[in-house]
């Protein structure tokens, strides 16, 4: 029998074979072609073969993508409600909504991006989910109307904040946390992801009340000690090599499963 560091030795390298096999798969589809990809729990993902349009990042690395996206269900509650701010294709929702599922929670992904729009309501149609509310605005410090910027014509860095010189822009409306969480007629809040390019700042301003209610964990992109918005008794980690910050209240027990998973602390 081969002994478990062969074993682990052996399994490395088949990853790596499939990573490098779904790279050349990459290059040689059709840019407007949609990959399909399946994640660990069953959930579906498709995505558009071309940068910054969430099909080739999880196409190529699966559910190892990110340590975040890897682990969320970790951090779930059943019967919990996620609620993914800047959801573009929705790997976070997808594979948030089949654990909640068939544990009876919920998902709220918020995509103001028609084209990203339609691709994720496509993956909810194609998975079956019926538990994912889908909606159609920015979340923001204030409500209005405002710009979307096509940064970089990406959606993936589509933001209300123009990073890109050449962005063209289209109107959307900006809603407060606060404001649009009691519309949704729930009672608990238990993970915020914000992926909005340089507008998490804004994203917490907006949510401070409902932030300070329900105590989700919070996953945001930039380092939240730079934002204005304070998280009073909340421990921030960080996973190795990753840009990535998930917040976690101090009296959350799922402070174990990040420590057991070894990431840093930050102050």
């Amino acid at each position: 029998m081969k002994p478990a560091s062969g074993r682990r030795a052996g399994y490395g390298t088949m990853q790596n074979m499939l990573t490098f096999m779904r790279k050349v798969r990459v290059a040689l589809t059709p840019r407007n072609w949609l990959l399909k990809s399946k994640l660990a729990n069953g959930a579906i993902v498709c995505g558009q073969n071309r940068p910054g349009f969430g099909g080739r990042g999880v196409y190529i690395f699966r559910d190892a993508l990110e340590p975040e996206f890897e682990h969320v269900e970790n951090f779930l509650e059943p019967a919990g409600v996620f609620l993914d701010v800047g959801a573009n294709t929705g790997i976070y929702s997808l594979k948030a909504a089949k654990f909640l599922g068939e544990r009876g929670g919920i998902v709220i992904a918020v995509e103001p991006f028609p084209d990203m729009l339609a691709t994720l309501n496509h993956n909810i149609r194609l998975n079956g989910f019926t538990n994912v509310r889908l909606r159609s605005f920015c979340l923001g410090e204030k409500t209005g109307p405002a710009d979307l910027w096509m940064n970089f014509r990406r959606p993936a860095s589509f933001s209300t904040v123009r990073r890109d010189e050449t962005a063209a822009c289209l109107s959307t409306l900006i809603v407060t946390l606060d404001e649009v969480f009691p519309w949704e007629n729930l009672n608990r809040l238990d993970y915020v992801k914000i992926d909005v390019e340089g507008a998490e700042q804004q994203v917490l301003a907006g949510g401070r009340k409902t932030i300070a209610k329900y105590r989700p964990i919070v996953q945001i992109e930039v380092n939240i000690s730079d934002a204005r918005l304070s998280l009073p008794d909340y421990t921030m980690f960080q996973a190795p090599d990753s840009p990535n910050k998930v917040c976690i209240p101090k009296e959350s027990p799922k402070l174990k499963v990040a420590e057991q998973l070894g990431w840093s602390r930050n102050s």
